[in-house]
């Protein structure tokens, strides 16, 4: 290996001129190198966003009508069609299986369940054209740029990368799961069925090399390999569909139903893209939204839609390879945000997670009792403001007294003031003062008026319904003869099922003078309303009333089912006071009626509308070139909020690549194919400038092709790969779908590094050796440093299987591929590098001694 020698000049490539020779000039072309892995990174992004919208595309199919026996007549047996109307289906155009393998990603099929999806069977048939386009265009450019003569640039890149994505990436994921986690590879046939392939792609590479043709390329040879990458896409698709079970074939038919819409939907098709999310929303169980509104009833309608639209988006976007790979790519080049009703959903979930009564009601600020009671003598009245529901904000609120038949001056002190209830607080007590030796007229009274002053502005908090106190003359009482005693304000109240909660009053009354805390105990009962159904019921529940408080209430929890319903009914029974049990009696019960919401279909469909467009908000791909542009020239995608320095000079860094590609057709048109092709001639582009440059720097360095491709460029093209691998790896669970496996991380080195062989080797040999053949020549391909270095990459693959396979079976060392121990998770992730030390050294002498 020597270095730069000034005055000459290298080789130009395809599209790159080279300069003169130099250590500056090699610089230039280094840095060039690598920003050009950059810009191939993110045009991958873009074509991958491509594939995911061409294989999500769905068709709608009618569905076959059951026939209902109604009588036997003889041998025949009369039938009769079901009286609804037709229903569709809609099923997935592609097959998983084979888009994963010819395209990019993870098959994923889900079925809607509840106010989520959920996943029915996981199908991680991985990567293949999406991830590896890079390196199957840079063999298939190298060799029509170079007149169809073989090159070390591609074949070395492909064996390369292998070597860097089994080696180095499966000790990155080994050691990033936190110990003692333990993550196991789920599909584990198909990791053995790609396993398989991937040893015999590299073990055929030395079979028709130094076997059948000897350093030469027959057609038929180059046409078996590309075959054979045909021939894995029908394995796992057999596999899948798991063809030699008749049953299994007969039900799934070929495809997979993704979801059904409901019957007699009309107006939907395939054209607009929409029909997917649409049946995703009308499917939705009219009971899972009225689950939402009661788990979070101090959120708006608007909030339950984005809420019910986040889980729906989580679940049926798969967290699969592809996810893992675009955001990496993303978060590498400061483009990766989450929209704003994520990062308002999250918020909701993080103020308003917990279930408890008292957090299922809206945040309110009131008056601890209606009414308080002032008697003779007092010169001074205590009054408790409270806070209820979610208290995770600080709130500044104001009171002040207002005359009723009690007048300020003469039986009161007016007075007005400020009260701050820091984050968290719910209680504080003020004073009131009071005229001494008052003349108190019977049941007079004044108020004392309640207003929000100053609040945050995520801030919900509104005053509730006693935000207006009654301060009443109370007589005193002949403890000798009366007993305190207890009635509801009304024997009856009505409620809107919508409304979440019902309120009523208790009044307490012949308290003694000196009274101390008195506690009133209630039960519900059922009439024609269902507790926990209608309602929540309430056993044994219990009403503080402190020594100035005379007019108390009781809330009790109405549940809405989201449907119209006959008015129901139950009872609210006072059974106690202290210790002294009551008899029941007209006052010490109260009916509450609960009447139908008339609008509750109505705010159904409402909210169905909202989440369709919830939905479009969280897509990873963009509808339009405007927002391709916008998303391109903003840091973090527009996230400006959240970004820091370093994503600004990421940004900044990357943003001509950005831009430039903003103006690929967006993937929302026409299915995703005109994106498709637009940015996979782009890849094609920029690998022709990364093979042009590479081969220039090897050239002004001293370098052989053969091992920068090794080196530098498997390393910049795996390195989208190696950030989603860990990424996917560290990703212990996810809120909706947990990623617990290491299917994400580690299954899909095998796939790729097969397909990459089948397909990255097979094509261009196959046209060059056409090409030759139609000249009456042969294509040479010399076997000796590409056989070696085959050999060698395969021998010290089959330790890092043997090794991952041990780590399954051994309990020392975690029972599973990733994570485990400390120790023995080092220890393997040491060796994994080391071999592919091993690798690159052995590759480097071997290429170099000759």
């Amino acid at each position: 290996m020597a270095g730069p020698s000034s005055n000459s000049t290298c080789k130009p490539g395809l599209i790159v001129p080279a300069i003169t020779t130099s250590l500056p000039h090699a610089l230039l072309y280094l840095f060039l190198l690598l920003y050009c892995f950059l810009g191939t990174a993110i045009i991958a992004d873009i074509f991958m966003c491509a594939i995911e919208r061409i294989t999500s595309t769905t068709k709608k199919i009618k569905k076959k009508r059951e026939e209902l026996p109604l009588v036997e007549q003889g041998d025949k047996k009369a039938v009769q069609m079901r009286p609804e109307d037709e229903e569709y289906e809609y099923v997935k155009v592609w097959n998983p299986t084979v888009a994963n393998l010819t395209l990019m990603g993870e098959g994923h099929e889900s079925k809607l369940v509840g106010a989520y999806a959920t996943t029915t069977r996981r199908k991680k048939k991985k990567r293949a054209l999406g991830s590896s386009a890079p390196e199957i265009l840079l063999s298939l450019i190298e060799i029509v740029g170079n007149d169809f003569k073989a090159g070390d640039l591609g074949p070395g890149t492909i064996v390369g990368s292998a070597a860097f994505n089994l080696f180095c990436i499966s000790a990155i994921c080994v050691v990033s799961v936190r110990s003692p986690m333990v993550k196991r590879i789920e599909q584990l046939s198909v990791f053995y069925i790609t396993s398989v392939f991937s040893v015999f792609a590299y073990l055929w590479i030395l079979i028709i090399l130094v076997l059948f043709s000897p350093n030469v390329i027959e057609i038929w040879e180059a046409a078996l390999t590309l075959f054979f990458f045909f021939l894995l896409v029908v394995v796992a698709y057999a596999f899948d569909v798991q063809l030699w079970k008749k049953r299994a074939t007969k039900s799934t038919h070929g495809h997979q139903v993704e979801v059904a819409v409901d019957s007699g939907r009309k107006g939907m098709d395939d054209e607009n893209g929409d029909n997917y999310q649409t049946s995703l929303t009308a499917d939705l169980p009219v009971p899972d939204i009225a689950t939402v509104a009661r788990v979070y009833p101090s959120l708006s309608p608007e909030d339950h839609a984005k809420i019910l639209a986040y889980r729906i988006n989580q679940s049926m976007t798969p967290h699969d390879r592809m996810y893992y790979r675009i955001k990496a790519i993303r978060q590498m080049t400061s483009s990766w945000r989450e929209s704003k009703t994520e990062q308002e959903v999250k918020k909701f979930l993080a103020t308003t997670k917990t279930i408890s009564p008292d957090g299922r009601m809206k945040p309110r600020i009131e008056w601890s009792a209606r009414a308080y009671g002032v008697r003779k003598g007092d010169t001074k009245i205590a009054l408790t403001i409270v806070r209820r529901g979610p208290v995770g904000y600080p709130i500044t609120v104001s009171y002040h007294t207002v005359n009723g038949t009690a007048k300020k001056d003469q039986q009161f002190m007016d007075k007005k003031e400020s009260i701050k209830f820091e984050m968290g607080q719910r209680f504080k007590v003020i004073d009131l003062q009071l005229i001494e030796d008052a003349h108190w007229k019977t049941d007079a009274l004044f108020y004392v008026h309640l207003k929000i002053q100053d609040q945050e502005e995520d801030d919900r908090t509104k005053l509730g319904e006693c935000n207006v106190a009654r301060v009443r003359y109370v007589e005193d009482t002949n403890t000798a003869s009366h007993h305190p005693s207890v009635e509801f304000a009304k024997p009856n109240y009505v409620v809107s099922e919508n409304a979440g909660w019902v309120r009523v009053f208790i009044k307490l009354k012949n308290r003694p003078e000196k009274a101390e805390r008195s506690y009133v105990f209630y039960d519900t009962e059922d009439v024609s309303a269902q507790a926990d159904h209608d309602y929540m019921g309430v056993k044994n529940g219990r009403v503080t009333f402190e020594p100035e408080e005379v007019e108390k209430y009781v809330d009790i929890e109405i549940i809405d089912d989201k449907q119209d319903e006959k008015d129901e009914t139950f009872l609210i029974t006072v059974t106690r006071v202290d210790t002294q049990d009551v008899p029941i009696t007209s006052k010490l019960r109260t009916t509450v009626t609960i009447i139908s919401d008339d609008n509750a279909l109505k705010n159904v469909t409402n909210v169905r509308k909202l989440m369709r467009n919830y939905l479009k908000d969280m897509k990873l791909e963009r509808a339009s070139w405007t927002e391709q542009i916008i998303n391109a020239s903003s840091v973090n995608g527009g996230d400006i909020h959240n970004a820091t320095f370093c994503d600004a000079i990421k940004h900044g860094f990357a943003f001509p690549w950005k831009f430039i590609f903003a103006f690929v057709p967006p993937p929302e048109i026409l299915g995703g194919w005109p994106c498709f092709f637009v940015s996979l001639a782009l890849i094609g582009f920029v690998t022709a400038i990364i093979g042009d440059v590479a081969s220039i720097f090897g050239c002004m360095m001293g370098i052989k092709d053969a091992v920068t491709a090794i080196t530098l460029v498997a390393l910049g093209t795996s390195l989208p790969d190696t950030f989603a691998s860990k990424i996917a790896a560290e990703q212990a669970s996810h809120p909706l779908i947990p990623d617990r496996t290491a299917d994400n991380a580690v299954g899909n080195v095998t796939g790729s590094n097969s397909v990459n062989v089948f397909l990255g080797l097979g094509l261009p040999w196959l046209v060059a050796s056409i090409y030759w053949a139609s000249k009456g020549e042969q294509f040479k391909v010399e076997a000796g440093d590409l056989t070696y270095s085959v050999t060698l990459f395969t021998g010290l693959s089959l330790v890092c299987l043997f090794a991952l396979i041990a780590r399954r079976i051994i309990p020392f060392l975690g029972q599973g591929e990733l994570g485990g121990p400390r120790t023995p998770k080092i220890i393997t992730g040491l060796l994994f590098v080391l071999l592919w030390i091993i690798y690159i050294v052995l590759s480097i002498i071997r290429t170099e001694s000759h």
